[in-house]
């Protein structure tokens, strides 16, 4: 949750430093966007508050539309993005269990921001501030935004145009929270009505604007929708934003929610995507899809010739579509949810599917090997492997190669990428080469299992270290041999799976502070290097693992043993840590990131982990 305060400090700070826009763009088919012109600064400013408290309240609390009626037939099938938490997410037991990661001069970035800013954007930072100071206590932020205690929630746009709705289960706490937020700062909303939904609409363009750009926030039906209106959008959209007028094609019959949530099993709960097809025929088109028209409106208004002309000929259009056939959509959702109020694990993939079976052969051929002890998330405190199959690389390299050659396009700027792409194949030969050296190589990884800091003759130093680093590869022995003719000092040792470990003190030197006595060894198909007991524990369950293809790329670490002993460190020197750390101490929490190809393409998972602090 540190995560969006920061991001918002972050978007603040920038925004502030921005050039903007002078006037806004008419869009005929209903958005506009702020261009050029100082007077404008400020509305960015907002718009940056307003999405990054959007993000929060959205991405990490997780929260969700109702099902008064079925929002998926207002979201056009042709959208080009969406997420939606389908089913209730258990908020409040997620808050009570997930650590919060807030720095304590917050309130002094606060008053920094409201002594240089305008009544809106003091309007929208007052609401951003209760955010975050009501995120630290679960019951407090239920009743301060009026949310459930389960929810669900949808982000989508119709074309440019966003759209987010939240469950509410108390309306009057939004008005009550935004009303506060007016009295506080001054800046005041206008009332409109659609058909029967009454909304309030905040002006985030100045007066002197020659169009209007407005922040529309509607309950109705149990739901809270934020969306944005200008003087250029047209009835239906803005209806169709508020859940008053379902599109003809819409995203609940085209079933492809339920085909993507099978196809890649993943919790019914949640499930989003980002449509490539879509996103490249609205810029190889003028009039191919809703976005396609919204973006030719703001190139006629901007009163330029079709900016995207060089691309958008039946050539290019045809060339384009082909790559997007082959890499369609951006898919994401939950693979496993598991929380309550002492803990929660949340598992996340995000796939970007891939047609081109070519290229995918390619990179399945490289993937290699990532030992187990990589992924024990639970005991390490930091742990990496990386899996190649170097002596395949170069072929593999030279197959995608030979795949990006293949059609010739026709559409000038990708021929011209083409011809770059063809004339890089010496590169290859060149990394083929290099490759033999470490030939039969198939991963590497590394971990630190413990760590501890103690006082030692007065000094803060390493007390106990547990890690180990290995090279897994068909035979570490001819391996070992071949790294001998790059480090002299290895040049009498003669290593094999049956040898005794070496110790590394006596070949290099090792300063005395570091208070570590690592050793060399091969076991079984690993060439390891380890130090501790949980080191050598771990390698001689290594030396049982066979090699095989498992995956490309993994990463995890542990917040809290990665820095308890850093804090204790600072304790011992007397030394006090930097405010900004100090929420560090408390943070329970584990995560772990990998990355893998498969038949459907490019895999990347995600998990997190977090428990209650145990103070």
């Amino acid at each position: 949750m540190a995560i969006t305060c920061l991001l918002g400090k972050i978007i603040l700070q920038q925004c502030n430093k921005a050039l903007l826009a002078e006037r806004l763009i008419k869009n005929k088919a209903g958005i506009i966007l702020p261009t050029g012109g100082n007077h404008l600064k400020k509305v960015l400013i907002i718009a940056a508050v307003a999405a990054a408290g959007a993000a929060g309240a959205y991405f990490i609390n997780q929260q969700s539309a109702s099902t008064a009626y079925n929002v998926l037939d207002y979201v056009p099938a042709d959208t080009p993005i969406f997420t939606g938490q389908l089913e209730p997410f258990p908020l409040k037991d997620y808050l009570a269990s997930a650590p919060v990661m807030s720095t304590p001069n917050s309130d002094e970035m606060f008053d920094e921001l409201y002594a240089e800013s305008t009544e809106k954007v003091n309007f929208f930072l007052n609401i951003f501030k209760t955010y975050q100071n009501s995120i630290k206590d679960a019951d407090l932020l239920i009743k301060t935004f009026g949310f459930p205690e389960e929810l669900r929630a949808y982000f989508y746009t119709l074309g440019l145009m966003p759209v987010m709705k939240i469950e509410v289960e108390n309306p009057q706490a939004v008005w009550d929270l935004l009303d506060k937020s007016e009295l506080e700062s001054g800046f005041t909303h206008t009332k409109g009505t659609l058909q029967t939904v009454n909304y309030r609409a905040y002006q985030l363009s100045d007066d002197s604007d020659e169009q209007k750009v407005e922040l529309i926030i509607a309950q109705d039906r149990g739901l809270l929708t934020l969306t944005l209106n200008t003087s250029f959008n047209n009835q239906a959209l803005l209806s169709t934003a508020l859940g008053l007028t379902p599109v003809e094609d819409s995203l609940a019959k085209s079933g492809v929610i339920e085909q993507t949530i099978k196809k890649y099993n993943f919790d019914s709960a949640s499930v989003g995507f980002i449509n490539h097809i879509e996103i490249i025929k609205a810029l190889t088109t003028s009039d191919g899809n809703q976005l396609a028209r919204q973006l030719d409106s703001l190139a006629a208004y901007f009163g330029e010739e079709r900016p995207l002309a060089a691309i958008q000929t039946a050539e290019c259009a045809s060339d384009f579509n082909s790559i997007a056939e082959n890499w369609p959509r951006t898919v994401f959702g939950y693979t496993n949810l598991d929380i309550n109020k002492k803990e929660s694990t949340l598992e996340m993939d995000t796939i970007i599917e891939s047609k081109n079976q070519a290229v995918l052969d390619a990179l399945k051929t490289i993937r290699g090997y990532i030992p187990e002890y990589t992924a024990d998330v639970e005991n390490n405190v930091f742990a990496m492997g990386l899996g190649i199959d170097v002596s395949l690389l170069a072929g593999s390299l030279t197959d995608i190669w030979s795949d990006l050659q293949t059609p010739t396009y026709t559409c000038a700027p990708l021929a011209e990428l083409q011809a770059e792409i063809s004339q890089s194949g010496e590169s290859i030969g060149m990394l083929s080469m290099g490759a033999n050296v470490a030939n039969g190589v198939k991963g590497i990884s590394t971990a630190v299992l413990d760590y501890t800091i103690s006082q030692i003759n007065g000094d803060p130093m390493i007390e106990n270290l547990d890690a180990l680093f290995s090279v897994s590869s068909d035979n570490p022995e001819l391996l070992f041999n071949s790294m001998k003719m790059f480090s002299p000092e290895f040049q009498h040792i003669q290593l094999s799976s049956t040898s005794q470990p070496i110790e590394l003190g006596g070949i290099f030197p090792i300063p005395a502070q570091l208070n570590i006595a690592p050793k060399l060894a091969i076991k079984g198909n690993h060439l390891v290097i380890y130090n501790g007991e949980k080191g050598q524990k771990a390698v001689e369950n290594l030396s049982s693992e066979k090699l095989s293809k498992n995956g490309v790329y993994n990463f995890s670490f542990d917040f809290k043993k990665m820095f308890a002993p850093i804090v204790t460190a600072a304790e011992l020197t007397g030394e006090p840590l930097p405010e900004e750390a100090m929420f560090l101490m408390d943070y329970d929490a584990r995560m772990k990131m990998g990355f893998d190809i498969s038949d459907q393409g490019l895999v990347f998972d995600y998990y997190i982990n977090s428990k209650v602090s145990e103070k």
